[in-house]
């Protein structure tokens, strides 16, 4: 069984950085915070804290998959959607998880990563702030779009289509019945 997030990284846990569990670099008072060496936990599963908790740095856990079905179970059933990742060698996989998955940013053998500026991102499910706010499409909510031509000839124009040009009959009136 994976260690227990809290034993991880809790008050005597041994991923913390302390005084008796020192980080090279760590500027400030690790005692005055809650400081953490980074941590790769393999063979995470779904009845883990780690999986159940989103966290955010530096931990990493890794769940290994049997199937599809099982690697989409895993993605989406926490509730969470910030990102999520599968590594694989088949294409089609990897276009089945990334249609299945709810997450929203999903990454093919590469990490899950934080915001990307030029995305329209925010998290799906629990995670996140339910906004868009990144990107060309953050314009959609602050934008009310419209359009506007302005011909300057003092003739009408005619669509490109348009080449005949009927007869009038001047003298023609509706019936006003």
């Amino acid at each position: 069984m994976v260690a227990d997030y809290h034993k991880l990284y809790g008050s005597t846990g041994v991923g913390r950085v302390t005084a008796a569990n020192p980080r090279n670099g760590l500027v400030g008072d690790a005692e005055a915070g809650l400081y953490a060496h980074p941590t790769v936990v393999a063979g995470v599963t779904a009845g883990d804290d780690l999986y159940r908790i989103e966290t955010f740095g530096p931990i990493v856990g890794v769940a290994a998959y049997g199937s599809l079905d099982e690697a989409v179970a895993l993605a989406n059933g926490h509730g969470y959607g910030l990102s999520a990742a599968i590594y694989t060698r088949d294409p089609r996989t990897a276009f089945q998880f990334t249609e299945r998955c709810r997450a929203g940013m999903v990454s093919v053998n590469n990490s899950t990563s934080g915001a990307e500026a030029h995305l329209p991102f925010g998290g799906n499910g629990l995670s996140g702030n339910g906004s868009r706010q990144s990107g060309i499409w953050v314009l959609e909510q602050f934008t009310t779009w419209q359009a506007m031509n302005w011909d300057y000839s003092g003739k009408l124009q005619k669509a490109q289509m348009d080449v005949v040009e009927p007869a009038s009959d001047f003298d023609f009136r509706l019936d006003a019945r």
